[in-house]
């Protein structure tokens, strides 16, 4: 799904739901999936409800809504009684977080915030700590040469010595020995705790503790072509047999980052 899709997919659904004149060129399956989530809220909410995209001035929210990391929230419902923050995804497999290292050591952070037990804390320590450590550059072998036929000095002693991927930049030895340490701990630990698995699913779905420092950034609900769900226990429930984490490399301009990953397998 390329970016702009989605956003067209938000826009999509306010212009529609608004019954205004669409200000955009949107693509069929956009205009399908738009309509699928219209008739979603229809019967969710009924047809008395004021809806906003993010980017817009909303009444409480005069700048629009905005946050850092990127909010949850891409449109916003108010009915007479509530107020719907809403999370918009298109069909198929849905990202629930994706970030560097850092990001995703304050995600596993928030998620720990209502756990008591000690060694349990310490055991997700441990691994905040292994995930803030995750390296942002690295250089795989394929791309050696790349980056010594640039001639540029302080690229290449960044990343190389005697001619060879310096050991704590080799993408190829991380991969081999601190990715599946971190995948087996991850693992693991969503095994053993229940609780800290459902609470990390919940934060990557809504930002509610990462982004509490920006009015209406976190999601108190989310919207697809399958329906339109409140974020709590219930949805939790629903999707958490699908989640799937991985820690994956992309590469740019010869340069390889890491990121890590919460995503679903198919639709929810």
């Amino acid at each position: 799904m390329a970016a702009s899709e989605g956003v067209d997919l938000e826009w999509a659904i306010v212009e529609i739901a608004r019954g205004s004149k669409l200000t955009r060129k949107y693509s069929k399956r956009v205009m399908d999936q738009a309509n699928k989530c219209v008739a979603h809220i229809h019967k969710k909410l009924g047809k008395k409800f004021d809806i906003y995209h993010s980017d817009e001035k909303i009444p409480g929210y005069p700048r629009g809504i905005f946050g850092n990391p990127e909010p949850k929230t891409d449109i916003v419902i108010f009915t007479s009684n509530k107020k719907y923050f809403v999370s918009v995804k298109m069909e198929g497999g849905i990202q629930l977080a994706s970030g560097e290292g850092r990001s995703t050591a304050k995600l596993f952070h928030a998620a720990a915030g209502n756990i008591k037990d000690a060694t349990k804390k310490k055991k997700i320590q441990q691994l905040t700590e292994s995930l803030e450590g995750m390296p942002t550059r690295l250089l795989s072998e394929s791309n050696l040469k790349r980056i010594m036929d640039t001639k540029k000095k302080p690229l290449i002693d960044e990343f190389t010595q005697g001619g060879k991927i310096r050991k704590d930049r080799s993408y190829e030895l991380w991969s081999q020995i601190q990715k599946p340490k971190i995948m087996a701990a991850i693992t693991q630990l969503a095994k053993d705790d229940k609780v800290f698995f459902d609470s990390l699913i919940y934060e990557a779905l809504s930002g509610c503790k990462t982004l509490k420092d920006f009015p209406g950034a976190s999601a108190n609900s989310i919207i697809s072509p399958t329906g339109f769900y409140m974020i709590d226990a219930n949805y939790i429930n629903k999707v958490k047999s699908k989640i799937k984490v991985d820690v994956r490399a992309k590469s740019r301009s010869g340069i390889t980052s890491i990121a890590f990953r919460i995503e679903t397998r198919g639709s929810i």
